[in-house]
């Protein structure tokens, strides 16, 4: 547990995710909240949480800074942190947002400074977030150690070399997105198939929650699993075989390639 107190520039809904996560260690004056929406400081107000006047005044405040603002706003946002000239000795900032890179967050700040770059999932809402996270040279061993124990709070966390950052994107940070699109899909042909709407999502839900736990605790690979569920000549078979004749494969690797190439295309400010 660190001692000092956490700020959170921008308090959209990973933010609000991780400041519940941490409620259980850290009291609310131990977090101070910016944001230039006010109406998101609603969820806050009955509680002791600091609401800053500026950024420069919550990181003013702050030993440990949460960069929770989309990534086409961290120019604006730490610029008017630099041109302020709060001091940043024995600050470490924390980003959240796709391709932001530390070198990036230094440069845009005129100093070299701790940065730990994060890439959370949406899972990370309802406690279940994978988050991918590294750092630059300048973050204290302890502290990184900690802050991924704020984001294991809400699920698992693991550590990456900063190279693999954008490319981990694809695999844990964009791709809940591929298994709403799947459920969806499979949702809507059981709606045409005449299956009716009331209970079926949650129906669809628990099979591709039991799916990915039988997965995760038979030790099998996925391989392994779908000739289990498949029979020669049988109705798996049969859709499986739709799905390779789509290449379905192919398609997911193709969007998991432009994936990364978007964080890379982010990383270069364009």
């Amino acid at each position: 547990m660190l001692k000092g107190k956490f700020a959170f520039l921008g308090t959209g809904n990973m933010a609000g995710a991780i400041i519940r996560s941490m409620q259980g260690n850290y009291t609310p004056d131990n977090i101070v909240l910016f944001d230039k929406d006010t109406t998101k400081y609603d969820p806050y107000r009955n509680e002791a949480f600091i609401l800053a006047e500026t950024a420069p005044k919550a990181v003013e405040l702050a030993d440990f800074i949460f960069l929770s603002v989309k990534p086409q706003n961290f120019t604006d946002l730490l610029t008017e942190i630099k041109e302020s000239g709060v001091s940043l000795e024995n600050k470490t900032f924390i980003s959240i947002a796709a391709g932001i890179t530390t070198e990036f967050v230094c440069q845009k700040l005129g100093q070299n400074v701790a940065v730990i770059r994060t890439m959370p999932n949406t899972p990370l809402l309802v406690g279940k977030g994978v988050t991918a996270l590294s750092k630059n040279e300048f973050v204290n061993e302890k502290v990184f150690k900690n802050i991924c124990a704020v984001f294991a709070s809400s699920g698992s966390a693991f550590t990456l070399p900063e190279e693999k950052m954008n490319d981990i994107i694809a695999v844990t940070s964009s791709s809940p997105a591929y298994v709403f699109l799947f459920i969806k899909s499979i949702y809507d042909a059981a709606l045409e198939m005449g299956f009716e709407n009331k209970d079926m999502l949650e129906v669809i839900c628990k099979t591709v929650i039991g799916s990915t736990e039988l997965l995760l605790k038979t030790g099998k690979t996925p391989d392994e699993l779908i000739t289990m569920v498949k029979s020669p000549k049988g109705t798996t078979e049969q859709a499986l075989n739709v799905f390779e004749e789509n290449k379905f494969s192919d398609i997911v690797k193709e969007a998991m390639l432009k994936c990364s190439e978007r964080a890379e295309e982010l990383s270069k400010g364009m």
